[in-house]
Formats: C-alpha cells, sequence, structure tokens
C-alpha cells in the first residue's frame, strides 16, 4: 500500500498561478526555520523601525520586499527577519508583507538567508 500514488508526497510540477511573484503575506503564513528563529540576531536599530512602522500601519509599504520560498504548502522567510520578528513581538499576527516569492524548499530560504545579512 505505500508503493500507492496516493501516499507519495509530490512536488506540484507548476505552483498556482498568482502563488509566485510579488505579493502580499500575512504574518501566519508565514514559516520561519526555527534555527533562524534562534539565531535572534537582529540590528536593534532596524528592529525599532520595524516596530515603528508596524504601529503607524505602514508596514505594507516597506521596500525592499521579503524574500520568501514557496514549497508548495509552506512559505519559508528568507530575508529581513526583523519585520517578521517586530510584529510577533507586537502580536500583530495580522501584519502584510510586501514579498518577493519564488519556488524553493525550507534549505533554500536557510541557504539565501546564511548568504545575507537580514
Amino acid at each position: 500500500m505505500s508503493d500507492s500514488p496516493h501516499f507519495r508526497a509530490r512536488m506540484p510540477a507548476r505552483l498556482p498561478v498568482g502563488m509566485l511573484g510579488l505579493d502580499y503575506l500575512k504574518f501566519l503564513q508565514l514559516s520561519v526555520d526555527d534555527e533562524l528563529c534562534r539565531k535572534g540576531s537582529f540590528v536593534d536599530a532596524a528592529l525599532q523601525d520595524a516596530m515603528a512602522a508596524i504601529r503607524k500601519g505602514s508596514m505594507r509599504t516597506e521596500q525592499p520586499a521579503m524574500k520568501v520560498f514557496f514549497d508548495g504548502c509552506q512559505f519559508w522567510l528568507a530575508s529581513h527577519f526583523h519585520r517578521h520578528e517586530a510584529a510577533r513581538r507586537l502580536d500583530a499576527f495580522h501584519q502584510e508583507f510586501w514579498c518577493d516569492i519564488q519556488p524553493g524548499q525550507k534549505a533554500d530560504a536557510v541557504r539565501h538567508a546564511s548568504e545575507r545579512p537580514t
């Protein structure tokens, strides 16, 4: 029974239209690798600026877009972790972020994050 095609997890050949490119994602839609969360190496000034933007209601317009990888099921955050952390600290779970969404796995997000400062 384990050979049944119903039990095999497969990546879709093509992701659905509208799931890639520049778009808004909500805080609760974003997944963050546990290791990246534990690092918590946020520049305090950037974190404070992000918190101020959320309080003012201007976070949706923050540029550049946050880099996100979509594996067909989850959106994995790969950059601008300070914005996500600011929303978490303020319990702003309704917060939307401008995101650059590309196809990829959790490992792609971790790799991208390790190559660039957050």
